[in-house]
């Protein structure tokens, strides 16, 4: 009886001593997954993320069934909705940890820097130190490369490190491109738009606004735009004539809606210039 007693005893405490292993591994496990903020989250006030929110992103990154093509698609719309803090602070990690996986989601990373840059009021010193030279070194490897020359250009200008010379490399890649019989694209269109503006020249600044409303008839964000360097040029008519041409598209919606709802047209077009 006593044996039974002992015997008992052992597989009591053994089966107590598993549950703590268990749970210690799983603790252990669940520490190897968290995202380590302390070493890849930039720390100043004007860097803020949702840790809760980062951890979920992450375990939606990490599932098996889920394709590199799939995970960039999923990262593309969390950038857009404003989660792009969270994504650059997981993608700092996954460069660390795994620089062959990391590889994949290069465009999300750059995409998450630039949308901090343009869309926090007052960004990181520390990422914008970061990205420039991310950007500018990507650039310097192929010059002639549109898509690479307009993000260093842009993120010069949007973080105001140097306008002028983010300005200049613009300027000097469609003059380029004339001397090769080339047109610019749309993309470098609206880079040529906003960079004039950001330099004071506001007629060349419109003339690549009044370009892509006839490449994009459809486009209402390209008038919107417009008025803002009517506005700065104190051209109220010019100004006017260009909110009316953006705002075109909303009679049908007003007129089902109604006039209350004009803010949230106003609200679509400002989130759309953000982007």
């Amino acid at each position: 009886m006593k044996r039974a007693i002992v015997t008992a005893g052992v597989l009591f405490l053994l089966v107590i001593i598993s549950g703590c292993s268990t749970f210690g591994m799983n603790r252990y496990v669940a520490k190897e997954e968290a995202i380590n903020t302390d070493k890849y989250a930039y720390h100043d006030e004007n860097f803020t993320y949702d840790l809760e929110t980062l951890q979920e992103l992450a375990e939606r990154f990490r599932l098996e069934e889920l394709s590199t093509s799939n995970v960039n698609s999923i990262m593309k719309d969390e950038i857009k909705r404003g989660r792009f803090n969270e994504i650059i602070i997981y993608l700092r990690e996954l460069q660390a940890e795994e620089e062959e996986e990391a590889a994949a989601f290069s465009e999300r990373y750059l995409e998450a820097l630039a949308a901090h840059v343009q869309r926090t009021k007052d960004p990181s010193e520390a990422l914008v130190e970061d990205a420039v030279k991310l950007m500018q070194k990507q650039y310097e490897l192929d010059p002639e490369d549109e898509e690479k020359t307009i993000r260093y250009a842009n993120m010069l200008i949007d973080s105001k490190v140097d306008v002028k010379r983010g300005a200049h490399l613009l300027f000097d890649f469609e003059e380029h491109l004339k001397e090769q019989g080339e047109q610019p694209s749309l993309d470098l269109l609206l880079a040529l738009a906003q960079a004039y503006y950001a330099v004071g020249d506001y007629e060349k600044s419109l003339a690549r606004y009044e370009k892509l409303t006839t490449l994009e008839t459809s486009d209402p964000t390209h008038f919107y735009r417009m008025s803002e360097v009517f506005a700065a040029m104190g051209d109220e008519e010019g100004e006017r004539k260009a909110l009316t041409k953006a705002f075109e598209p909303t009679s049908e919606f007003l007129g089902k809606y109604g006039d209350n709802n004009f803010s949230l047209y106003k609200d679509y077009l400002d989130e759309s210039i953000d982007e």
